[in-house]
């Protein structure tokens, strides 16, 4: 659910390019695609005269030798990246009506890496993280999604985390920026045609964490600060007891994974006939949320199918298509699915967090043993003015207005749904090609994460991971999602 602008994202999360949608089939078919292996089927008959499905393979080995493990396709700028262990790749392509290739087209997300000059990337890089700030550096556009005095605080903060800037290692598939204190990446750096950087994203260097036991992982998770829950059960097993479990049965917040409710119920309404995936939902003004998503920029009146929206809310976590979703299959069942009433939808709750809703929030959080009275609250909510993204700038924000839940529930909760295909599009942290199959959700703001997972692996066994982390201050996301790579690690 975390908000986001569309424009720009500075960093460890904070910038994001996607002013448009690439086409949802375009996303799936490039998931499968470097999920692989290659199947000549997923060729037009054009595209494989000119390059069949083993050289096109053969191509793709060697981008996974340069990159490392695929992680996810995402969007920035309208152009479908592919997410990668070690950078990510901007990927152009075109279907035919079959959902076939006609064209394919990798580019890099470091524009330029190979000049030199005052305008090089390596050389406006140092500029910018050495300080001090010059916003003559940027295009218009960035700095309307990130105004002059956040972008100044967040560059100082991280000068003061990591320290002087001592070096710049630019490649066309990204950058690393070499501090006294330790190195950042950039996956991504744009230009436009005056030389001004219109994205920018930097990541923290996450890395791999290798453990030798069930007992070593649970040990690791349980040294983390704030409240934790961690649970790795094998799934068909009557009676068996869970790999690892710790504080499972502990209900916390869990971001956007608490979509998985929504979309079990709407798959049993499909099911009892009350629905089917091609009915269309129209989206109104009212429906708006903020991102991440990418709908709340759409057109008024425009329809989505049940399918579209909930393969937009699993695999981009999309707010708007997920309240679209929640009001048609409606909350009593939703609620029972997680086990929470007065459940909000994701823009109330952003409305609730917003502080010039003050007076609402408390009335929110006086009426927590009336579900009646905390209802007519939401209620308002979902008319209130919503917060700027900056407002989530400065840390956890009312992390009482969320979602909540076991990683037992979610662990079940992803039972019920993970033969859809939503559900299979973003593998998350896992490495798809490690795995026969790989369904995700995860959920995070600014003091929640949750990661939730099934997998199964290539000898045939399936396992829910599922881990939670709260905490009141801001987390630190990369630790965890090594930590999580390092029990799926455990399982293969």
């Amino acid at each position: 659910m975390r908000p986001t602008r569309p424009a720009v994202l500075l960093s460890f999360s904070l910038l994001t390019c996607a002013q448009a949608q690439a086409p949802l089939g375009v996303l799936e078919a490039v998931t499968r695609l470097f999920s692989g292996p290659v199947q000549a089927a997923w060729l037009a008959p054009d595209f494989q005269a000119a390059l069949s499905a083993a050289q096109l393979q053969t191509a793709l080995d060697g981008l996974r030798a340069q990159l490392g493990a695929f992680r996810s396709v995402e969007t920035q700028g309208g152009v479908a990246v592919a997410v990668f262990e070690k950078g990510r790749l901007g990927v152009q392509a075109a279907l035919d009506d079959q959902g076939r290739f006609t064209g394919l087209r990798f580019t890099p997300l470091v524009a330029n890496a190979d000049a030199t000059g005052a305008g090089s990337p390596r050389e406006l890089l140092k500029r910018i993280f050495s300080g001090p700030l010059d916003p003559a550096l940027f295009a218009p556009a960035f700095l309307e999604a990130l105004p002059e005095a956040q972008l100044r605080s967040f560059l100082e903060g991280l000068r003061a985390q990591y320290g002087p800037l001592q070096d710049v290692q630019v490649s066309a598939t990204g950058a690393t920026l070499i501090f006294e204190n330790g190195p950042l990446n950039v996956t991504q750096f744009t230009l436009d045609a005056q030389g001004r950087v219109t994205g920018l994203v930097v990541a923290p260097v996450t890395p791999d964490v290798t453990f030798g036991s069930p007992d070593e992982a649970r040990a690791a998770f349980d040294a983390l600060p704030g409240q934790v829950s961690l649970l790795v059960q094998e799934v068909g097993v009557q009676g068996g007891a869970p790999v690892i479990a710790l504080n499972a049965a502990r209900p916390l917040a869990v971001g956007s994974t608490f979509k998985l409710a929504i979309l079990g119920e709407l798959q049993a309404q499909i099911s009892a006939g009350q629905r089917a995936w091609t009915d269309e939902l129209t989206l109104t003004d009212a429906d708006r949320s903020l991102p991440s998503g990418t709908l709340q920029d759409a057109p008024t009146g425009s329809r989505y199918t049940l399918r579209d929206l909930a393969a937009r809310m699993i695999s981009q976590s999309d707010n708007t298509a997920t309240d679209l979703l929640l009001n048609a299959v409606g909350r009593a069942g939703v609620e029972a699915r997680l086990g929470q009433n007065a459940l909000p939808g994701t823009r109330e709750a952003f409305a609730l967090k917003n502080p010039a809703n003050a007076a609402l929030l408390a009335e929110y959080r006086a009426a927590v043993l009336n579900v009646p009275a905390r209802r007519a609250v939401l209620e308002r909510a979902r008319v209130a003015p919503l917060p700027a993204a900056s407002a989530f700038a400065g840390g956890p924000l009312a992390r009482d207005v969320e979602w909540f839940a076991s990683t037992g529930r979610l662990c079940r909760l992803m039972g019920a749904v993970v033969a859809l295909k939503e559900t299979q599009l973003n593998p998350g942290v896992a490495d798809p090609a490690a795995f026969g199959s790989v369904s995700f959700k995860g959920g995070n703001e600014p003091g929640v994460l949750n990661l939730t997972t099934q997998v199964t692996t290539q000898a045939g066994r399936t396992y829910c991971v599922s881990a939670t982390w709260n905490d009141a201050r801001a987390l630190n996301d990369p630790q965890f999602l090594a930590l999580y790579g390092g029990v799926l690690r455990l399982l293969r």
